[in-house]
């Protein structure tokens, strides 16, 4: 044995303790005492014990009782239970013990060496469980750091996906998600006939108020103008910062009307609202441009619709600045010339299927003149003519 056997003996009085304490010492073990099951309990508790003996417990607590209750105090490990008892046991009895978690029977007369040989035993099973009890606690130190790297490493991940899609500065989407996301609800629209507007606003001289109140005043201003396109939108709109001084809502299910009511609503929450450069107010405003899918036929593809809101975010700094504008509102004449624009094959807004190049050369027809819509349907088919 790697070190002395720790072994505690449930003997009453009247069954001559002596003995039994002296034939487990000559095995070599240090013996605990106990006459009674309470007793026992608390040398149960106290000690790091190999081995329980058990001969008989009168009173309250009969043998069998004794062995299940003591068994079951010390959960986290394994200690054996070896009953020794009168050789004429009954079978009934020899069950009802083995039941209640005894796990050797061994007769009183049975000679010194064999009863050596039945400790051996039950401490090589004692030792076998040990080992089983120590992997599974290393196993369950193994699997709770485990657990912990994957909780943070999923923490990790899920801020790591935050920030890839997130402004950093206004808390908003950034341009990536913002584009990524109109491709989606694009599709979407197109695919069951809804309505897809895109606002983008930028703010009206920028560069003045950085060069008079200081960068730092300029991250406060784009800060709180995230604040009020956030509480002007919708839930089911999406806020992003579109460039440096530029952000852009992306509107579900919103046509002219509705856009042009959310617009004049983001103009007069500006206006009202009080940037403060110290105890200085300073005027901010705002320029918007507005595109709708399917209203505005040139929208044949989420590029355009972002490109044509732009268009429109021009023409209202070409009027004035600290206005909106939408791209059915502009003038025909304006339209047709950036529709002239669209036409050219290396443009990067076409798309690169030829029935998406198609489309929006039917597009630019619209308004256009009949000499116009002769040459831009010969160039479109005239690769495909008859030799």
């Amino acid at each position: 044995m790697p070190r002395q056997a720790n072994i505690l003996a449930v003997v009453p009085p009247n069954d001559q303790p002596e003995d039994l304490v002296r034939r487990l010492e000559a095995f070599g073990a240090a013996v605990h005492t106990a006459s009674d099951c309470l007793s026992a309990m608390g040398l149960v508790k106290s000690e790091d014990l190999d081995l329980i003996v058990i001969t008989s417990c009168p009173g309250q607590f009969n043998l069998a009782d004794t062995a299940r209750v003591l068994k079951s105090i010390r959960t986290d490990r394994f200690i054996p239970v070896m009953a020794v008892l009168e050789r004429d046991l009954t079978p009934e009895r020899r069950n009802t013990i083995l039941e209640a978690g005894v796990d050797e029977v061994v007769h009183g007369d049975t000679g010194d060496e064999t009863l050596h040989y039945r400790l051996h035993a039950a401490l090589r099973l004692k030792g076998a469980y040990d080992q089983v009890y120590q992997v599974r606690d290393d196993l369950d130190r193994t699997l709770a750091r485990e657990t912990a790297l994957l909780k943070q490493l999923r923490e990790d991940n899920r801020a790591l996906k935050v920030r890839s899609i997130t402004d950093g500065l206004t808390a908003l989407y950034n341009y990536r998600y913002l584009i990524e996301w109109t491709k989606t609800e694009f599709k979407i629209s197109r695919r069951y006939g809804h309505e897809l507007s895109m606002i983008i606003i930028d703010l009206d001289h920028f560069k003045r108020v950085n060069d008079q109140h200081g960068h730092p005043f300029g991250d406060y201003v784009l800060k709180e103008v995230a604040v009020i396109l956030k509480r002007c939108a919708r839930e089911s709109d999406l806020v992003a910062r579109y460039a440096g001084d530029e952000f852009a809502l992306v509107c579900p299910r919103t046509g002219h009307k509705e856009v042009q009511t959310l617009a004049k609503r983001i103009l007069a929450a500006c206006r009202k609202h009080r940037f403060l450069a110290g105890s200085e107010r300073v005027a901010i405003t705002l320029s918007l441009g507005a595109a709708t899918y399917p209203a505005d036929p040139e929208v044949i593809s989420p590029e355009l619709l972002v490109f044509l809101a732009d268009q429109a975010l021009y023409h209202s700094k070409r009027q004035g600045r600290n206005a909106t504008a939408s791209w059915h509102e502009i003038d025909p004449d304006t339209r047709v010339a950036i529709r002239r624009e669209l036409r050219g094959p290396d443009n990067p807004l076409l798309a690169e299927d030829p029935k998406s190049r198609l489309e929006l050369a039917a597009a630019a027809r619209l308004v256009g003149t009949g000499a116009e819509m002769t040459s831009l349907h010969v160039c479109r088919t005239e690769p495909h003519a008859e030799p």
